[in-house]
């Protein structure tokens, strides 16, 4: 599966103290929609104009507008804001499906590039009219380790009033990506290098809010979570089925859950580690599979960490190795059964904070999606 990384680098125009560029990335298992809003001006208009610009087309596509109406709607609605005093800003929206396959509208702002096979070259755009504004279309497909790049005008019109009539622009800001992988510069450092040159040809300083925005794709690391018995044991066998068809690293957290699965593949369950406190609850392990564990007690704890510092798990503990894998991967797939454990309404759980399954996996999920991980939900 691909998987498709936004790696973001940012400064503030000098002297100003918020950005008036604003980014927001929004996935599913069958797109990832990426959205760069410049707001007009700088500071705390163009913010308020930037963050509304963004939140408006992503909660557009989530309604299911399709992309180019969605931004044919909002480039409409900046031509009110060239008369009338509402905020005003540039942007572009890009699509990629889970092919690769991508779509970008740019509308007052700079073309896009593509990095293909290691050469960075500025992507063409197809220009139409939608009512009184122009909007740029661009298209193509990413490999893996092909990336998108996409940028506010700030890096574009670096250098504008420096030596450059009209700024670096695309073309050159293309070179530049070229002469530092050339150089061995890393994708996660090349935005850094942008902006540095940006400030670098602009007499030391931006001049400009500036963003820049790289969408990578590459192979997903995996990991899909098993929890929780099915709503009737019919089920058994296509949810144990399901879950063992999953690529990557495969964890099960609950002990009936991991009963089922040794009876449906007839396969033992050892005991890997007792445990030795209430923080480091017992690991067991089956052949195929990577992890096993316990049910509600561990998805409550992992859910009360899963927002620290990874460097400062203890690896002894498979609560923190769990959050710790869960960190690293891209998209995690929850394969959860319905069945409820009428225990886990005791008032002693209460007593201890203990939430039930499906409360505590809902609350995880929407931490990971903050985190910008891919999670997608299956029930049996």
């Amino acid at each position: 599966m691909k998987f498709f990384e936004d790696i973001i680098g940012q400064e503030i125009k000098n002297k100003k103290i918020v950005c008036g560029d604003s980014c927001l990335c929004e996935r599913t298992f069958d797109y990832t929609e990426f959205v760069l809003c410049d707001g007009i001006g700088s500071g705390v208009y163009a913010n308020i104009a930037a963050i509304s610009c963004a939140s408006r087309l992503i909660e557009l596509f989530k309604a299911g507008v399709s992309q180019g109406a969605a931004c044919e709607m909002v480039a409409d609605s900046m031509h009110r804001a060239r008369k009338e005093d509402i905020p005003f800003s540039a942007f572009t929206a890009a699509r990629i499906l889970h092919d690769g396959q991508f779509t970008v509208y740019s509308y007052e702002a700079p073309a896009p590039i593509c990095i293909e096979n290691g050469t960075a070259g500025v992507l063409k755009p197809h220009f139409y009219t939608a009512g009184y504004e122009v909007i740029g279309e661009s298209s193509g497909t990413l490999g893996v380790d092909d990336s998108l790049v996409l940028c506010s005008d700030g890096a574009t019109q670096a250098g504008l009033g420096h030596g450059y009539t009209f700024g670096i622009g695309s073309d050159g800001l293309a070179d530049f990506i070229n002469q530092c992988l050339g150089r061995g510069v890393t994708l996660p450092e090349l935005p850094g290098k942008i902006t540095e040159m940006t400030a670098a040809i602009s007499a030391g300083k931006h001049e400009d809010d500036t963003t820049v925005a790289i969408l990578h794709c590459r192979d997903a690391r995996e990991i899909t979570m098993l929890s929780g018995p099915p709503s009737v044991k019919s089920k058994d066998r296509a949810f144990v089925e399901r879950f063992m068809q999953a690529p990557g690293t495969r964890v099960v957290c609950g002990s009936t859950t991991a009963d089922i699965l040794s009876r449906e593949l007839k396969k033992e369950i050892k005991l890997k580690n007792a445990g030795t406190s209430f923080g480091s609850p017992p690991e067991y392990m089956m052949d195929g599979v990577d992890m096993i564990t316990e049910g509600a007690v561990i998805l409550n704890q992992m859910y009360n960490i899963l927002g620290e510092n990874p460097d400062e798990f203890a690896f002894s503990s498979p609560v923190e190795r769990l959050c710790a894998l869960l960190v690293k991967a891209d998209v995690i797939n929850f394969i959860v059964g319905r069945s409820v454990n009428d225990a886990h309404t005791d008032l002693v759980f209460k007593q201890l904070g203990i939430r039930p399954r499906d409360v505590t996996i809902k609350l995880i999920m929407q931490s990971l999606k903050d985190m910008g991980k891919l999670v997608v939900d299956e029930y049996y």
